[in-house]
């Protein structure tokens, strides 16, 4: 019975420059990414919140919202029948990117596109997800970013 060589060689110039080409493209990817958790919000506590923006190559901006232990719109006082995702932009105001759903479990997500640059997100109970303008009842809100 032959006795196998476990001795392993060294990467050769290509290979290595592939594995760092490789590690270093994952870095710019992850890199190109704001990634900003929300404060404690006095209206809700126990709710957390994070949200991810990236832009793309066409100069949009990519707004992931996850939402933990947020509690139903109807459970606060005064009542309402809606979570509305609301962005703050630079140069074109306040802007209703949508509505928030959340499960059962008080876990929401949303995910949308915009050609607007974002410096705040937050987060209105609404009687209306169409709203034009949000209501004085915010529930969270992020700090100022820059992207």
């Amino acid at each position: 019975m032959k006795k196998k060589n476990t001795t392993k060689k060294p990467l050769g110039v290509k290979d290595a420059f592939k594995v760092l080409s490789f590690i270093f493209a994952a870095i710019m990817i992850t890199a190109c990414s704001k990634k900003i958790t929300f404060p404690v919000s006095n209206v809700v506590p126990a709710a957390e919140a994070v949200v991810k923006v990236d832009k793309d190559d066409n100069r949009n901006y990519e707004v992931e919202l996850e939402v933990s232990n947020l509690a139903s719109p109807n459970r606060l006082t005064p009542s309402r029948e809606h979570y509305v995702v609301w962005m703050v932009t630079k140069k074109h105001g306040t802007i209703n990117l949508g509505r928030l759903y959340i499960n059962r479990k008080n876990n929401g997500k949303f995910t949308t596109n915009t050609p607007y640059e974002p410096i705040r997100i937050f987060i209105t109970a609404e009687d209306d997800s169409k709203a034009v303008l949000p209501s004085t009842q915010v529930v969270l809100n992020s700090e100022d970013f820059k992207v």
